[in-house]
């Protein structure tokens, strides 16, 4: 007994002295078994069941020019427009909120070792959302700010402080990075969109972002560092599976969300499923003229809970625009429907899920164009004959993702 004592002493000091990215170590074995009964989503199989036991899959929108760019202050009545527009005329039970976690550290608090000020700005978000019965996803993103490929201290930092305030929180979570892209991206340095931009800068900068995802590195390679972590081109990236590990030592447990490597083109298979509970996998761009991409998300929607985290379909000259999707598209959403996969949609912005309007290009950044009105963001995109995948916008998919979340999204 007084081994076992010391054992446990030695463990906790370990814990207070060793920085953030070496405390999974100590726990790994036990680090996935979670108190179930503190958890308002639980996985259960292939299923994230609710309090009642009845099985939850998130139908919801995904804000954008929120917390995740530099000028998230002046984003704060858009989104909290957002947010309302979503619950009352799109009939949502899930709302993602992306965060950069280097606003977290950006202008530290006195006596902190973050900025107290953009948590509680993120704090009361969260608490809106949920006064609206809505479960909050709280996304790490790192695209608008530092565009850091993966995970890396300071993503652990990021969750040791937003895992402490939101711990345990009932529908509270947590997306661990946004599209983990470690070795994926080219090199070039892609500006953060501000709104000093045109929209024919906007355009073109938008082209080169997307552009930068048909890099690709090694496969295996690709999964190792994903997993466990490692060194690639200078930089040491942390494991989703010490990410998960972390915030289960420290007893929180929140549903945890977590997106495949290349850009979350690519979902996990047996192999490298993390280990550990409440644990929903997590995947964007589907390519809509490839079934093959398709049958991937409905073979693990079999055995692990999983949703499509952030997707849309508009008039663009991005990648992922695919000119069938008028008469696609149906099938998609159907196909989640049948193997209970959540969808998660962006974004209440014109010409995405929105009515386009002549020269509005959706991006991630707020302009001053931007309604402050919930009402004005009720009117959907919607496909016609002539829909192209070229360099106009308006048309979309979004009366099809609003009449589906209708149907299916059911109340917490």
């Amino acid at each position: 007994m007084r081994a076992r004592y010391l054992l446990l002493l030695i463990a906790a000091l370990l814990y207070v002295l060793l920085p953030a990215s070496s405390v999974f170590a100590l726990n790994v074995k036990n680090s996935g078994k979670i108190s179930q009964a503190a958890a308002s989503l639980r996985s259960v199989g292939n299923q994230i069941l609710l309090p009642s036991g009845k099985a939850f899959i998130p139908e919801g929108i995904s804000v954008y020019g929120g917390l995740e760019d530099t000028d998230y202050m002046e984003n704060i009545p858009n989104i909290m427009a957002q947010i309302k527009a979503a619950v009352i005329y799109w009939h949502t039970n899930t709302i993602r909120l992306q965060v950069a976690e280097s606003n977290l550290f950006a202008n530290v608090t006195p006596g902190k070792s973050y900025n107290v000020k953009f948590l509680n700005l993120l704090v009361k978000l969260v608490d809106y959302a949920r006064s609206l019965n809505q479960a909050v996803v709280i996304n790490d993103q790192t695209e608008f700010t530092t565009n850091m490929g993966g995970p890396t201290a300071i993503t652990a930092r990021f969750w040791r402080v937003i895992g402490d305030k939101f711990a345990n929180k009932p529908f509270v979570i947590f997306d661990l990075f946004n599209e983990p892209r470690e070795g994926s991206i080219s090199g070039k340095s892609v500006p953060v969109l501000t709104k000093s931009y045109s929209h024919f800068q906007i355009l073109r900068l938008l082209i080169r972002r997307h552009s930068n995802r048909k890099v690709r590195i090694n496969s295996n390679l690709s999964w190792q560092i994903w997993k466990y972590g490692g060194e690639l081109n200078g930089i040491k990236y942390i494991g989703m599976q010490e990410l998960v590990n972390q915030i289960r030592y420290r007893g929180i447990s929140n549903l945890i969300w977590v997106e495949g490597p290349d850009w979350a083109y690519v979902l996990p298979k047996n192999k490298n499923l993390l280990s550990g509970d409440n644990i929903e996998y997590s995947f964007h761009h589907i390519n809509l003229n490839r079934l093959s991409s398709w049958l991937v998300v409905g073979k693990l929607a079999k055995i692990r809970p999983v949703v499509d985290g952030e997707w849309s379909q508009y008039q663009s000259p991005w990648e992922e625009c695919f000119v069938s999707s008028p008469t696609t598209v149906p099938k998609y959403l159907a196909y989640l429907k049948a193997h209970n996969v959540g969808l998660v949609a962006w974004s209440l912005q014109p010409g995405s899920l929105l009515k386009g309007i002549p020269g509005n290009i959706p991006a991630n950044n707020n302009s001053p164009r931007d309604t402050k009105k919930a009402s004005n963001m009720r009117e959907p995109s919607r496909f016609s004959r002539d829909y192209a995948c070229n360099n106009h916008f308006g048309q979309g998919a979004g009366a099809l993702i609003k009449q589906y979340f209708i149907n299916n999204a059911q109340s917490l």
